[in-house]
This record gives structure tokens, sequence and C-alpha cells, in this order.
């Protein structure tokens, strides 16, 4: 059964306006407004008609900001931990799989099912949509959460991008990953480093190849790098305080961080790098691993003499020419620059957390980056957890703030509503190429449109959010097409039971047990049981953190009860499509 919904009315910061679900057959027009209640029932209430636990409450929110997403007993294991313990068994987790690996396995794979066949194997490289796979078994698999929501959003900072030319390097965009997840939960100075000499950073930002200075052939280093490794990876574009606000000069203004000088001397030092396993400066790539090995250093290209750096310091004049030491000396330059803290701070609390940080927040997650407590600078795993242990991350009471929240961006959805259900196939594997729900909602990881990611950190939708001066950066993406089509994407999760896309590894005999399903058992049980109002608590729990409203919470009951009784598939996919749809799921708080 089909059915057509549209979002009427604009989306604001941190409470939605009521907007209206047009549905078609016989169910009647759906009006829901959100709320900032949460529907907290007393604490001996777990999953009643009477409401939740604030344990649970609590845990699901906090797992909703640390992770992709967590089902009904990683909910209820984390309120019998507590966080700081959840944190530190995080923290000790080592990497999961490696994608660049799976990549590796699912081409060889591939290779076998071709021989089987008796078929050429001569030429065969790893698909496009294997590096997809292998994001998403790592998503649904491993137990590191946190580093993964971790790499997550540094991917949405330190951009790289299939469009347009990584499209076709599923194991540069694996090993991409992997670097992330490497060093996410690390120090963020060999994270700035490492990215630096990937193929794929080289191609996308044009300092692969980059040579020394011809005057004759009038040739002067590339400056791609040199500018958005400040602009977006390290200290902006304007000097900051502690708290995240600009510094002014003796007028009034904002003092810039770099000037056109600054960009090339820096885009000197970026020069001399080739692919790792090239045969000289000019040659190009031999194999599709290239794009997994740090580029090279070739000294002979590389900008010899002084180069200028940041507050003062620089390059010294090496003799002989050492380019992976003047890289060395830019990073640290970078990387020890006061802006660092501050700007990381804010642009990761937006990722986990809220839109609209306060002065202090950013000001005490930045301090935790400048001194983790023992001395050193740079510590992720401080920064992570001074960002989700704030004040402003666990008081309840900041949900009551019209600043507070952030719109849910569409990937995290996405996961949630997976993880949440225990989505998984036959053979263990999950093999989404994610190409409908990129083409619908603007998003899959690491291809956004440009190196300004795919919404920027400062938009501000015209209206009461740009009136108020605040940021809602997800909402660069939540257009009419995209929420339109986030609302057909959900109806294929639910009513089509078709929670991902897949795309079988082997051709032309598809492989069995790839068909991934949920999880439904317990929510079937309680609609079997006409406990509907149990079921949406349950779903408040694990998909809205508690915080559906009593009001959106009895148009759904009401919804689904106008669905005959015998019908309980019907009846758990309309609750399921109307809590993912609503906004009081949409805004986490």
């Amino acid at each position: 059964m089909k059915h057509i919904f549209t979002f009427l009315g604009l989306f604001c910061c941190c409470a939605l306006v009521a907007q209206t679900i047009i549905g078609g057959s016989n169910y009647h027009d759906v009006e829901v407004t959100s709320s900032n209640s949460t529907g907290v029932g007393s604490d001996s209430a777990t999953i009643t008609d009477q409401g939740l636990s604030p344990n649970l409450i609590a845990s699901s929110r906090f797992l909703a900001q640390a992770s992709l997403g967590a089902d009904y007993e990683a909910i209820t294991m984390v309120a019998d931990q507590g966080f700081e313990a959840w944190l530190d068994n995080q923290f000790a987790q080592p990497v999961g799989l490696s994608l660049k690996d799976y990549v590796y396995d699912l081409t060889e794979e591939y290779k076998d099912s071709l021989i089987a066949n008796g078929e050429s194997i001569e030429d065969v490289s790893p698909s496009r949509s294997y590096w997809r796979y292998a994001w998403w078994q790592y998503t649904m698999t491993s137990p590191d959460v946190l580093r993964n929501r971790t790499a997550l959003a540094l991917s949405e900072i330190l951009v790289i991008s299939e469009v347009p030319d990584l499209a076709g390097e599923p194991l540069g965009l694996a090993s991409y990953y992997d670097l992330l997840l490497q060093h996410s939960l690390g120090n963020y100075r060999d994270l700035l480093y490492d990215v630096t000499l990937h193929p794929c950073m080289g191609i996308y930002l044009t300092h692969l190849r980059n040579a020394k200075t011809d005057r004759e052939d009038n040739r002067f280093p590339d400056e791609n790098y040199a500018r958005e490794v400040k602009q977006l990876f390290s200290i902006g574009l304007y000097e900051l305080n502690i708290d995240g606000t600009q510094k002014l000069d003796n007028n009034g203004y904002p003092i810039a961080t770099y000037d056109n000088g600054d960009i090339a001397e820096f885009a000197k030092v970026f020069t001399g790098l080739n692919w790792g396993d090239s045969e000289s400066f000019w040659s190009g790539r031999r194999v599709d691993s290239s794009y997994t090995i740090p580029m090279k250093m070739y000294n002979e290209y590389h900008e010899p003499g002084a180069k200028f750096l940041l507050n003062g310091e620089f390059v010294p004049n090496r003799n002989p020419v050492d380019g992976i030491a003047d890289i060395n000396d830019a990073v640290d330059n970078l990387f020890n620059h006061p802006n660092v803290g501050p700007f990381l701070a804010r642009r990761l609390i937006q990722r986990f957390v809220k839109s609209n940080p306060s002065p202090g927040y950013i000001a005490r997650v930045a301090t935790k980056f400048n001194d983790n407590g023992s001395g050193v600078r740079g510590d992720m795993k401080a920064v992570i957890r001074a960002i989700l242990m704030d004040q402003e991350a666990r008081d309840c009471a900041f949900i009551e703030d019209v600043t507070a929240g952030m719109l849910r961006e569409p990937i995290t959805r996405y996961t949630q509503f997976n993880r949440a259900f225990n989505a998984s196939s036959d053979n263990g594997r999950y093999l989404n190429v994610m190409n409908d729900f990129k083409d619908r909602t603007e998003q899959r990881p690491l291809s956004s449109p440009s190196v300004f990611n795919f919404f920027q950190p400062d938009y501000q939708p015209i209206g009461s959010v740009a009136d108020m001066g605040l940021f809602a950066p997800e909402f660069q993406i939540a257009n009419s097409l995209s929420t339109i089509g986030y609302t057909n994407e959900v109806h294929d999760w639910t009513y089509e039971e078709e929670s991902m896309q897949d795309w079988r590894v082997y051709s032309p005999s598809p492989s069995s047990g790839d068909e991934v399903e949920l999880d439904l058992d317990d929510e079937f049980q309680l609609l079997q049981s006409n406990k509907v109002a149990e079921l949406l608590e349950r779903l408040n729990l694990v998909l809205a953190s508690g915080q559906l409203s009593e009001t959106t919470k009895t148009i759904i009951a009401d919804t689904v009860k106008e669905i005959p009784q015998a019908q309980v598939e019907e009846r758990l996919y309309m609750a399921l499509f109307l809590v993912m749809v609503a906004p009081d799921y949409l805004i986490l708080k």
C-alpha cells in the first residue's frame, strides 16, 4: 500500500512548527506539532503505557549523540553501566575491521565467482560499490561505535568526496575512512599529518604532483590544499578566543588568520609529492592499491629554501632539501595555533550534540584539546569525552532552551533505524549501495558536493533561525525535494521492508542470503496483544529518546487504531513510519 506524504511549513532550528502529513487510503489527515515535553513517567516505569524510565531516556539520548544508533538492549546496558564507564570501554576498543581489506575480500570473492563460471578475471578491479558495502559492514557489526561516530563527524570536516574524481576509487575511499577510524580517538596532529599525505586528499585538493616553482615554464606551486588545510581543517578564517568568539582589532573588525601571502608560502611546503608507488615524480599510479599508500616525497621537485609560516614561525632553508621535514614543520605550526581548539570544538559539538553551543561549552572542550589534563595537546579521547559529558549535552534542562538541539542529519537517521532493529542478513553481510538514499536525501558518506561538506557550520535558514542569529547546518540539505525524498525512504524501510538497497557481489549468479531484514519481533508481540501505547513508548525510547510529545503520541496512536486490529503488520508499519517522520524525532534535543 503506497502513501504520499507532504510536509507543509518550514523547519526551525530546535522545535518544528506544526506540519501536516497528508495520507492516502482511509487514514485521516494527521497534524503533528512538536513539543519540548519528554513524556517522562515515574522512576519505576520502563516500557508501559505510563511512560519511560528517566534513566532509559537519558541513556537513549546519550547514545543518539555518541553512536550511529542503538537497540533496546544497548540502551538498557548503558543505563546500568553509566556513561563514564561506557566511554572508558569504548576508548579501550580496538579498531574494528579494515574497510580497505574488506574491499579486497569482496573483490577476491567476485574473481572466484567469475572463475567458477569459466570467465576471465583479467583487468578486474574493485567495484565502486564495495567501499559502501564496507562502510555498512563496519557500521552494523563493529563494537567500537563511538569511534565510527567520530570518524563520520571527521569525514564532514576533513572532507574528500567521490564527486567527481574519486567515484571509481573504492580502495582509496575505504583507505581514507580507515585513516579517520584509526585517528578518531587518537591525536589530531597525527590525523592532520596523515590526511596531508593521503593520495585521495592529494587528488581531491590537487597537491599530488604539485611541483616546485619553475619560472621559465611559468609554473608555481598549487595553492588549493595550502588554503583548505587552514580554512577548513585547522584554524579557520579569523582569529578566535578560547570560547570560539572572534578576536577584534582596535577598529572592531575580525582579525584574519592568514592572507594570500601565507597561502603561497604554505603551497611551497606541499610540493614534491607523488604516488607512493610511483617510479618518478611525473609517473602515474601503478595499481589500484596506489590509492591506499601514503604519497612519496621527491625532494628534487620540492620547493627549496625557507618558507614563512604563521605567528612568526618558518621552515628553515634545509640543505639538502627535506620535503617531509618541511611538511612536519607546517603541520606542527597549524596544529599548535591557538585557533585549532575552539575551531574544532565547535564543529564537533555541532556534529554530536547541538547546532548552537554556548561560548562556555566551546571553551570547555577547547581547553581539553589544548591540554587533556596530562599535558597532551590534541587528544581526541579527551575532546570527545568533554563534548559528550558537558552539562549542555547531559543536563535535561537545556532541552527547554530554544538554542538547544539539532536536526538529525539523514545518514544518522538511516543508521539508527537499522541498528535500532538489528537489521541483518542470513550471511551477515550488508551490501548497501545507498544510491536511492543519496538521490533522495542528498547525503552519503564521502560524497559531499564540495570540500565544504553537505552543509556548512554557519548555515542559517531564512526565517526565525536567521532572525535570532542562530545556525542550523543540516537544514542546508533540508529542502522540499530531500524532505519528500526522506519520507519516501522511510516508506521503503517500513512498508516495503527494504531497509537497504543491495547490489550483489557476484555476477552473473547472485549470492544467496544477502537480503537484509529488520528484527521486529518484540514490536509485533506488543501489537498482537493490542498494546498500542506500549509500542509507542518502546519506539519513543529506541528511536526518539523519549522526545515524542503526548500530542504526537496520541495522534500516532489514534492513526494506528484506525487500522483493523488484525492487520498487525500494517499497524506496526504505520507506527514506525509516523515516528520516523515526526518533527519530535527529527530534532534531537
